[in-house]
């Protein structure tokens, strides 16, 4: 009998020893989830790409069409059947900017332009090399940022660095949008 008790008792403090080492799905059910799924619950996953907003600011998860990432946004109804799409563009139908996009499900992740951001952008290839700090941008039609020249000073975006050039048709600038669609 003193030699079960003597084994208990080994038992017990060998099992305090390590219990901070053992991970247990009841206790941790976070550590065995296999659940990848990331629509619908505003998680942010570009941090790591250079995107800044706040707590206050909602990111949306919406289906896309074509590959808009990084790019100003907005929204396409052409297929009824469904739920509305976003698609690279910019102007008076801008939406918001698309900040990450899963590329298994075509889901993209955007921060509606009424919102604060703070990010890489694609730059057009065109007038990239112009454009200098605090120059104010705006959208064109396929989602890129250039110098806005025109009367109207719809501003979208402050450049807050000079473009960079990744490669022969692909320039990304810093830049900031300060939450209205358009100021004057």
């Amino acid at each position: 009998m003193a030699d079960i008790a003597k084994l208990k008792k080994e038992y017990e403090d060998k099992l305090n020893e390590i219990k901070s080492y053992m991970k247990n799905p009841s206790v941790d059910p976070g550590l065995f989830s296999n659940n990848t799924e990331f629509r619908g619950k505003n998680l942010h996953f570009a941090a790591s790409g250079g995107t800044t907003t706040s707590s206050a600011d909602i990111i949306e998860n919406m289906p896309s069409k074509g590959y808009p990432y990084k790019r100003g946004v907005k929204l396409d109804f052409s297929d009824a059947k469904h739920e509305p799409v976003v698609v690279p563009g910019g102007g008076g139908d801008l939406y918001g900017i698309c900040v990450d996009i899963d590329d298994y499900t075509e889901i993209a992740q955007v921060v509606p332009i009424n919102n604060n951001f703070q990010g890489w952008l694609i730059a057009k290839k065109d007038n990239a090399t112009s454009i200098a700090i605090g120059d104010t941008l705006k959208f064109n039609n396929f989602g890129e940022l250039e110098k806005d020249t025109s009367s109207s000073r719809l501003i979208n975006a402050v450049a807050l660095s000079k473009a960079v050039k990744l490669n022969e048709n692909l320039y990304i600038i810093h830049v900031s949008i300060f939450g209205n669609r358009a100021k004057s």
